[in-house]
């Protein structure tokens, strides 16, 4: 093959060679080299018809390798282009990168060159045969066409942008990157037909947005047209603006339309902080009298105290539309392209809320309806498909790559890492094997050479029995990463061996989690012991001191492995960790110099520890056997970076080592195992990460560099002072460039840089904004997601194949000691049957169980010792209810009957539903004593007496505690008993006139809206989803623990390094100010962010708002700001501390927060697998249904045969595909001519499309009239697509007719209902997806998956419910005006009222600028200044609402939409599984139609009788299609397809297959039972 040959370049194609030169193919090889000996049989024998591979250009070509070298440097020269400097390019630098640019592309074209002569240019493995390839001659040729413009001094910008592509030359010389790429290639059939969903979304709600919303956001307040203005004065501006420069301007709504505001609405002028109070009267009188009309004098005049300004506000009355839109222009609905821009952003769910003000404002409140359907269709169904398509395609992938890879193994030795799977730590143990290995042979060489030397022969030695010095196995390696050692024949022979023996089968124990394989270990370690003992004393005569002492050094290592072995030393060293990092968690900003003396003992303590920790490991286990551990280098390094730490501080520097000790927090993983399973996972993904975030890096290069090129120098913004200064989001040099495009990438206020693209350029400058976006988002984060999730599932599947049942006597004493527990309370001993036990075993789940034992085992001891003083009574009174009521008693069966009725359950819900709207009405602003404040008070009562009730007649039918189904023994009644205690608090409080805060617990009342779980839990579907959320609970948990670890390392060093610093003097003009006392000197405050890290609380709520992803990069600019403690922040102070950010969103935000989504995959997965066997069954008597009837179907007549000649044409017509083809046509013209409407249009526009719509509704009259003469009315109605039609042929026509009727002003008819009827037109596209259907197959998932997500939804309500009525009862009294500013309330988002409160938290679960209104919630009681406006302050706030807003984006944003995910994955595995299956029905159908058995069928000599039994008997009955077979059937392929028939059915029979079953280890009925029998005779 000669593979070592081949040059870099042709790696690309070796897949083909693969393909063509297999393993399987030498003879055929052979025999082509017997007839022409080339020595590259994988390329063209000859090209350009005359160069042969031994011709000497071509075998040069062939033999040159070009190095990746030549890419780098064209990366590093295009990141040095600078966009500020002069553009004609006269300074030296500029001319030094011309010059490297021209050699770049000289070098690229030489590249191509040599390929071409070296591989040919046209053919199968030719030059242009590869992609990649086709490239690079795309690139080579741009290239051509700028450098010959230049020659002709004409400047394309567009075609010099071209070379940034030139880095992606890279994917293709790193292997692992190329197979992402080539991944991320496969998934782009599925990523199209999402695409064409999501502009399938965009084109019907673009439409509905310009017919509704064409210009409004035009309207502004302008004064009355007569309006006139004295002279010498003038207005400020000709309409109302609240700021100067017009960013967020004040819509008001016309008087057509009924929006939220009008010109009346407009606030009062304000100078100086004072409401200004004169009009235009007063200013002429004071004008009359010979003074200035307005007494402000340079800002800070008498006037303004007065507030003798005018207020020209008042005069702003008349609504009209203008010419600008907000935001530069960008935001607005006037065609169909801005439409789309605004939809867009709308689905990135970034400034959607501004948006839908917006629209509110000027045209309805109702329109909120329009955005929160685009978002939950546009970003929680489409976006999440693109998730679940790449990550479905991924896993397939991986496994085609990975059957590749060990193919090519042989031939090649790469190690791919997308095909690595294997343990993790195998690559260090590798390595450690390796330096081992080295440094033995060096040992032996060295001492060879000694005795050769000395003359002696060199002493014979043991070394080649242990297997030490050979390979090492991997047969049993942990998951804690620690290496299990293989102990040799005779482990005195070797020393390494006899002392790992203790570590290397105490970690096997830890992995199996059993207890008696340490004891176990522990004897064998004794055994080997008192053998090295013997050994030792037989020899010890001829020992010298020397021996003497190696024997007592040898003596302290065992007893020192002992120590560091036990069980205690590491505890102890655990909480060591845990008090080190809540020493180092302590420190804040003014803490006592006291506390920083005590902490920086603390630290030389803990040092000084952990340092005797690794001294004593290293003496017990020597040097090799330390390291063998990763865990233990990972522990040494830190320790020496530590000790360096204090050594540099005593000279004063060193200061960026203290971090380090910061990573001790990991060395907790070591001692949790749940937590180590889930890092095991995240090293698992390691490689694959590493390729992604070398895409990832690439992507962001390319995307900076044509940043730079296309928006370079050109986002400017005008300060207070009026000076230009550049904007902080810029791509003005190449960093900035990539913090950019990092920012956009994370979607934080990436819309800011959207309209600032748009504004400084042109409008199209959204394209690299949307690509950016979509590619970048939708695309590769997804990808990460997919590494995580196919990581979770590879995992589950490993741990199901190696978990093991505990041995058989510790099962037998388990179940002994639950039955002597079970028959002391005196229940039955038919709880524990056989099969129960049989089934514990083979689930493996006697951990839980022993657990559960644990906790009982005490309850049982608690009991025994009360059951001396129980009554007797006690005893004889056991059933009855609450030793009142007997079984027989009257009163107590009245009750039994009452609750089993079947309308209770329905009569509770429906009090349950009439309590929550009384909840839902209350709001802190209710006036004592008013008529509703009545209302709700007696409401309360009248519901508590009725669930006290309830809850009375449960009791008493049912029992309270004793007893099997008594009322405490259901979780729910638990819950609806405390819910009822809580009431009866709050009226008894209430009552006696008691505290506020008890209001607050009628909100538990709401979890009462959980109890018609109970109902829909028999539900398969919601089971399901609740069953999933539950078991998640403890997986979100670890990953929660992995989070926090990370949090406090980065909240720690956050807390080190801007600690004091985030404080900013507030004040009109801080120019001038550099510190602290400047500023207080000038009578300005001196204040601190709200998110701050001056201690470890306020730095993890920071980093919570980070990792959220909104608002993160104000932190960030804070961060880069900050100088000092007490010092004036200056702009862009410390670049550096960029990484600190940054390195925290990737790893946290990006890597781990993506790991909830694997985690609630991966527990979808494994519910889904005890309902798997249920499904089969379903699925298969679905199938069979489906069978007959299209065996049915095609035994019969078909029923157009009876039509006359006419009726029969016009059937062939209304069938053929072409007609559909035709029809598809025509819609598409008609959405085009549709989305062609736009504001100001010109009268003949509207006139054409008017005769347009003519036409298109004719022709669907035509087409529905055709149908229904070819089909029937019966037939025609059958099929949902011509409902569909019929409907939309119906809407058109009454459209029309509405239209002629308002023109002809024949009757009054409301134009809101003519806008409807033009809007329903869009019901048109609907039937484009007759034709599409890779887009219906993806539809179909979506529709499959609505009565789950419907669960979920009903989960979201409650949730949403809960949380309004809270956030009502906390914040409903907050108050938001110009003397208390807001950053995220407004008039629109509040918690005043319920409704209110319900849409400003569907904000919060988008993540739209939540944290700005957490930041308003945590405000600070302001000193009282006297001011007219109750501020309603609460201190306590400023610890409830960062655990009300952070509870509620965690279940929401990170859990509940993750649920989504897993439901649309699981049905799109079905949606394809029954295309499959469909297919092969088909098939069948055909092949007994081809074989003509379904003529005969049922009839008794043709042999088709096992058939209509269905298809299971297909394959064994006699009858079935073997036989038929036998019988003379089709030879070839038909023979082919029935044997593949048989192969699907057999296997369908069979039922579902999981590989992770196949190793489970059970114990048999019997043994059980005889175990069982034990224990009943011992209970006797």
């Amino acid at each position: 093959m000669h593979m070592s040959n081949l040059p870099l370049y042709c790696s690309a194609q070796a897949d083909d060679i693969i393909e063509e030169v297999g393993p399987g193919d030498d003879a055929s090889i052979g025999s082509d080299l017997s007839t022409l000996v080339v020595p590259f049989p994988e390329l063209a024998p000859v090209v350009f018809f005359c160069l042969k591979q031994t011709t000497c250009p071509r075998n040069w070509c062939i033999r040159m390798r070009i190095s990746i070298m030549v890419i780098l440097l064209n990366c590093v020269t295009l990141g040095m282009y600078q966009p500020c400097e002069n553009i004609d390019c006269t300074s030296d630098r500029c001319q030094i990168l011309q010059a490297f640019d021209a050699f770049i592309y000289i070098f690229f074209a030489l590249e191509m060159v040599i390929k071409m002569v070296a591989l040919g240019i046209f053919g199968r493995r030719c030059y242009l045969g590869d992609t990649w390839n086709r490239l690079d001659f795309f690139i080579v040729m741009a290239g051509m066409v700028e450098y010959s413009l230049d020659l002709q001094n004409i400047n394309l910008s567009a075609i010099r942008t071209v070379r940034v592509l030139r880095p992606l030359k890279a994917i293709n010389r790193v292997p692992s990157m190329r197979i992402l790429v080539n991944l991320l290639l496969d998934t782009l059939p599925m990523l199209g037909n999402v695409l064409l969903l999501c502009f399938f979304v965009f084109f019907i709600f673009g439409i509905i947005g310009v017919q509704l919303w064409a210009g409004l956001l035009r309207n502004r307040c302008y004064t009355e047209e007569n309006f006139t203005i004295p002279s010498g004065m003038t207005l400020p501006a000709p309409y109302y603006r609240p700021e100067e420069d017009d960013e967020r301007p004040f819509i008001c709504s016309l008087a057509s339309d009924n929006g939220i505001m009008s010109c009346s609405d407009v606030p009062a002028r304000r100078e100086g902080g004072r409401v200004c109070c004169l009009d235009k009267e007063d200013a002429l009188h004071r004008q009359s009298l010979g003074l200035s009309p307005e007494m402000v004098a340079n800002g800070s005049g008498a006037g303004e105290a007065l507030g003798l300004c005018i207020n020209w506000n008042q005069y702003y009355t008349r609504c009209h539309t203008g010419n600008s839109n907000p935001h530069k222009g960008a935001i607005n609905f006037d065609n169909i392209v801005y439409a789309w821009i605004v939809i867009f952003q709308v689905i990135t769910l970034e400034g959607w809320v501004e948006i839908m003000y917006y629209v509110m404002d000027a045209h309805s409140f109702y329109n909120f309806i329009y955005f929160i359907l685009l978002i939950i269709i546009g970003s929680f169904f489409m976006i999440n498909l693109c998730l679940v398509v790449i990550a479905t395609q991924f896993s397939e992938t991986k496994q085609r790559e990975h059957q590749l890879m060990q193919e090519q193994r042989a031939q090649c030795l790469s190690s791919s890492t997308l095909a690595s799977m294997t343990e993790p730590g195998d690559c260090y143990e590798e390595l450690f094997q390796l330096v081992c290995h080295v440094l033995r042979k060096a040992k032996r060489r060295s001492a060879a050479l000694y005795y050769t030397l000395r003359g002696k022969p060199p002493p014979p030695t043991g070394a080649s029995k242990c297997p030490h010095h050979n390979k090492q196995e991997h047969s049993s390696q942990t998951q804690a990463n620690s290496i299990s050692l293989s102990v040799p024949d005779n482990p005195e022979d070797c020393s390494v061996c006899a002392l790992s023996l203790k570590e290397g089968t105490q970690t096997v124990g830890d992995s199996a989690n059993g207890e008696e394989s340490e004891e176990d270990a522990v004897k064998e370690t004794d055994k080997e012991k008192d053998r090295l003992e013997k050994d030792s004393g037989q020899r010890k005569k001829r020992r010298t001191c020397f021996g003497r002492c190696r024997d007592l050094w040898k003596g302290m290592r065992r007893k020192l492995w002992g120590i560091v072995e036990s069980k205690y030393f590491s505890r102890g060293i655990m909480i060591a960790i845990l008090i080190n990092t809540i020493s180092m968690g302590i420190e804040h900003h003014n803490q006592p110099e006291e506390l920083t003396n005590v902490l920086e003992i603390c630290n030389i303590v803990f040092t000084s520890m952990f340092t005797l920790e690794m001294i004593l490991k290293l003496t017990a286990f020597g040097f090799f056997e330390y390291l063998r551990n990763p865990y233990n280098i990972f522990d040494g390094i830190i320790v020496i970076i530590s000790v360096c730490e204090i050594i540099g501080q005593a000279d004063g520097g060193l200061s960026v080592l203290r971090t380090f000790r910061l990573l001790r927090v990991i060395k907790l993983v070591r001692f949790m195992p749940a937590l180590r399973r889930q890092l095991v996972v995240l090293m698992k993904t390691m490689d694959n990460v590493a390729t992604f975030c070398m895409l990832l890096m690439l992507f962001i290069f390319i995307f900076s560099i044509l940043g730079m090129h296309i928006f370079g120098c050109k986002f400017s913004l005008k300060t207070e002072a009026g000076d230009t200064v550049p904007d902080r989001k810029n791509f003005d040099s190449l960093l900035w460039a990539i913090v950019t495009v990092f920012q956009i990438l994370t979607q934080e206020d990436w819309n800011m840089v959207l309209y600032n693209g748009m504004a400084s350029t042109s409008p199209f400058a959204a394209l690299y904004f949307v690509a950016l976006m979509t590619f970048g988002n939708y695309v590769l984060f997804n990808l990460l997601v997919a590494i995580l999730v196919e990581g979770f599932q590879a995992e589950v599947c490993t741990e199901n194949v190696s978990r093991r049942c505990p041995p058989f006597p510790a099962m037998c004493s388990f179940i002994f000691i639950l039955c002597a527990w079970t028959c002391f309370r005196g229940v039955k001993m038919r709880l524990i049957r056989r099969s129960s036990c049989e089934r514990l075993c083979q689930d493996g789940r006697f951990v839980i169980c022993y657990d559960v034992y644990l906790l009982q085992s005490l309850c049982f001891r608690i009991q025994k010792m009360l059951e001396v003083y129980r009554p007797d009574w006690c005893e004889t009174r056991e059933d009855w209810s609450i030793f009142l009521f007997s079984p027989r008693n009257k009163f107590r069966q009245m009750c039994q009957s009452i609750i089993a009725h079947k309308l209770f359950d329905y009569i509770v819900l429906v009090f349950i539903f009439s309590n929550c709207i009384t909840v839902a009405l209350e709001r802190p602003k209710i006036l004592q004593g008013s008529l509703e404040r009545v209302f709700l008070t007696i409401s309360n009562y009248i519901f508590t007496a009725i669930f006290v009730g309830e809850m009375t007649l449960k009791v008493v039918s049912m029992g309270f505690y004793m007893g099997e189904k008594a009322y405490l023994r259901s979780s729910w009644n638990v819950l609806d008993g405390f819910l009822v205690f809580v009431s009866l608090i709050d009226i008894v409080v209430s009552m006696a006139g008691g505290a506020k805060i008890l209001g607050v617990l009628r909100v538990l009342r709401l979890l009462r809206t959980l109890r018609p779980l109970r109902v829909i839990s028999r539900a398969p579907g919601l089971k399901l989803v609740v069953e999933t959320l539950i078991t998640s609970l403890k997986p979100i948990g670890n990953i929660v623990l992995i989070c926090c670890a990370f949090f406090i390392i980065f909240g720690i060093l956050g807390v080190q390094l801007f600690k004091g610093k985030f404080f900013y003097c507030l004040g009109p003009d801080v120019k001038n100010i550099t510190n602290k006392s400047d500023c207080l000197q000038v009578n300005y405050k001196w204040v601190h962010h709200k998110y701050n890290f001056d201690n470890l609380g306020q730095a993890l709520m920071s980093l919570f708002v980070l990792a959220s992803k909104d608002g993160w990069v104000n932190i960030m600019y804070h961060g880069l700001d900050a100088v000092g403690v007490d010092q004036q922040p200056i702009t862009n102070n410390n670049p550096w501390m960029l990484l600190y950010f940054i390195s925290f969103l990737l790893i946290v935000s990006f890597f781990v927060l993506n790991m909830f989504v694997g985690v609630v995959v991966e527990n979808f997965h494994k519910c889904r697998q005890h309902q798997e066997v249920e499904e089969a069954k379903r699925r298969e008597e679905k199938r069979q249904r489906r069978m007959e009837k299209k065996r049915r179907k095609a035994q019969k007549l078909p029923y157009y045969s009876s039509y006359g000649n006419m009726r029969l044409m016009i059937h062939t017509l209304c069938t053929n595909h072409y007609l559909d083809l035709i029809i598809t046509f025509i819609i598409c013209i008609n959405v085009i001519t549709m989305s062609l409407e736009h504001y100001n249009q010109p009268r003949s526009l509207d006139l054409a499309l008017k005769y347009c719509n003519y036409f298109f509704t004719s022709m669907f009259v035509l087409e529905a009239v055709l149908k229904l003469i070819a089909f029937g009315f019966r037939r025609f109605f059958k099929d949902r697509w011509n409902q569909l039609d019929l409907a939309i042929v119906l809407l058109s026509v009454m459209g029309i007719t509405l239209e002629e009727i308002e023109i002809s002003a024949a009757l009054p008819i409301n134009p809101t209902i003519i806008r409807i009827m033009r809007v329903l037109r869009i019901a048109r596209v609907l039937k484009l997806l007759k034709m599409a259907t890779g887009m219906r197959a993806l539809l179909d998932t979506v529709v499959q998956a609505l009565p789950q997500v419907g669960n979920l939804g009903l989960l979201f309500m409650l949730l949403f419910f809960i949380y309004a009525a809270l956030g009502v009862e906390l914040f409903g009294e907050l108050v938001c005006n110009e003397d208390y500013p807001c950053e995220g309330m407004s008039r629109h988002a509040t918690f005043e009222n319920f409704g209110m409160a319900f849409l400003t938290l569907f904000q919060v679960s988008t993540g739209d600028n939540w944290n700005g209104i957490m930041k308003d919630t945590l405000r600070e009681c302001p000193p009282d200044h006297n001011t007219d406006v109750d501020y309603a302050c609460n201190p306590s706030l400023q610890f409830i609402s960062p655990m009300y807003f952070v509870s509620f984006v965690l279940t929401a944003q990170f859990v509940l939409i993750n649920v989504v995910v897993a439901v649309l994955m699981k049905h799109l595995d079905d949606s394809n599984k029954e295309a499959q299956e469909e297919a092969e029905m088909d098939a069948e159908i055909e092949l007994e139609l081809a074989q003509g058995t379904l003529c005969c069928m049922g009839a008794p000599g043709c042999g088709g009788g096992g058939v209509d039994k269905g298809l299971i008997t297909v394959g064994t009955a006699p009858g079935g299609v073997a036989r038929r077979k036998e019988r003379g059937g089709p030879r070839g392929e038909m023979g082919e397809e029935v044997r593949r028939l048989q192969h699907v059915v057999t296997t369908a029979h069979r039922g579902p297959y999981n590989p992770c079953d196949s190793n489970r280890s059970s114990y048999s009925p019997a043994q059980v039972s005889i175990c069982l029998c034990v224990c009943v005779s011992i209970l006797e």
